[in-house]
């Protein structure tokens, strides 16, 4: 299977995992609200194993063999994407019987009853702590702090149990996707979020209690760079853009 169909496709991990997808030779459907590219799609570039398709006129139909990739993650902040609603994915049809590989990524922050559930065993899904660098959306503190956002004291949606690199999250998530089962995506460090929080300002947020424990079998996701080096990245792609 070297088919990949990801909604979302164009926010934040869901464009990572198209990254991820494609550079490990995969053909990938991106699926997503837009009618349009959004200028970050040039960092894919030119590539035929790429098919962008805005959701209206996707026809609902999966290839015969496909693993299908939904990151309910980048809902969060209050985001509503009609991609991801239970009317459009309950109406997905597949070529043959059944329906196939099924990814589900949610935050930690999702309330279990709540989260989309499957009757299709051929599925895994992954609950994931806050991601960083690139593109992230500005709902996280992080993004907040490098725009220089928080005098008005603004929310944010940050899950302070761990601090992932997106592009690190998007390639372990690829990696364990064929699995069938719940996983928890956890950093190497316990104190990541704080640790990578002091490269950009000194103010303390301790007095915010963690998220909720995260279930599912852990997987430890190793750094491919240091906090300082993705926070540089998240700066410059934020003043490219």
């Amino acid at each position: 299977m070297n088919h990949a169909v990801v909604f979302a496709a164009q926010q934040y991990l869901g464009f990572e995992l198209c990254r991820a997808l494609l550079e490990r030779g995969w053909t990938v459907t991106a699926v997503d609200d837009e009618a349009e590219t959004t200028d970050k799609w040039l960092e894919i570039g030119r590539n035929a194993n790429i098919q962008y398709i805005p959701a209206e006129e996707w026809d609902r139909e999966l290839p015969v063999e496909c693993r299908l990739f939904l990151p309910y993650y980048d809902q969060i902040g209050g985001r509503s994407l009609q991609c991801l609603s239970p009317s459009v994915i309950g109406k997905i049809k597949s070529g043959e019987d059944g329906l196939p590989e099924i990814v589900r990524v949610f935050p930690n922050q999702t309330e279990r009853s709540n989260s989309t559930k499957s009757s299709n065993e051929a599925s895994a899904t992954f609950y994931l702590p806050t991601l960083y660098g690139g593109h992230q959306p500005s709902h996280f503190l992080f993004a907040q702090l490098l725009e220089g956002e928080r005098e008005n004291e603004s929310r944010y949606e940050d899950d302070r149990s761990g601090a992932i690199y997106v592009k690190d999250a998007a390639v372990s998530i690829l990696k364990h996707s064929g699995s069938h089962g719940t996983f928890s995506l956890r950093p190497l460090s316990e104190n990541s979020w704080e640790e990578a929080l002091s490269y950009i300002t000194e103010d303390s947020f301790s007095s915010f209690k963690k998220e909720r424990s995260m279930i599912g079998e852990p997987i430890i996701v190793h750094p491919t760079k240091s906090h300082e080096s993705i926070l540089k990245e998240q700066k410059l792609v934020m003043n490219s853009f």
